[in-house]
């Protein structure tokens, strides 16, 4: 008697499934899933409309079940990437609370040492910062040598920076 391919792929489930489910939770790490995996594989081979041969059955339901346990792992990744880089780019209201409070604390402290530096080093570093002022307009504004107005920057610079350097 000829055996359909429905009672060819039938007595292959009912022998081999179990086999079939450890080789899918090898690959997956999930027994659920794994589950899951077998059954949908078995189900596209009863959909197949070729002819299935007894003899390559067992390699091409490992096949079909490594290739789907593959797919299911990779969007896995794909989810969690993409949740991954959702969750990095929207900081926590706490986080942000912090920065804005430690922000602003460096803000005043900053403040404090620029007005703690001499007067026409104060107002040559407050032109370039609050102003935008390159070194050359300052010079212009203040009617004072290129050189001189570049060497109060740096060292007004230096003071601030090396004021901040343990708050930072």
């Amino acid at each position: 008697m000829v055996e359909s391919t429905f009672d060819t792929i039938a007595d292959f489930y009912a022998t081999n499934v179990e086999e079939l489910r450890m080789f899918a939770n090898k690959l997956l790490n999930d027994t659920e899933e794994a589950k899951d995996v077998v059954q949908q594989c078995f189900v596209r081979l009863l959909c197949m409309k070729q002819a299935i041969i007894p003899d390559t059955l067992n390699a091409l339901a490992h096949d079909m079940i490594r290739n789907s346990a593959i797919s299911l792992l990779r969007r896995k990744a794909t989810a969690r990437r993409y949740y991954e880089a959702e969750t990095a780019n929207t900081p926590s209201t706490y986080d942000c609370l912090e920065a804005r409070i430690a922000a602003k604390d460096l803000a005043q402290m900053a403040a404090q040492e620029i007005s703690r530096l001499p007067e026409r080093c104060r107002s040559i570093y407050e032109m370039s910062l609050y102003e935008g002022m390159k070194v050359g307009e300052i010079a212009s504004a203040l009617h004072i040598k290129y050189k001189y107005a570049e060497k109060q920057l740096g060292t007004a610079r230096k003071t601030i920076r090396e004021s901040l350097r343990n708050v930072v």
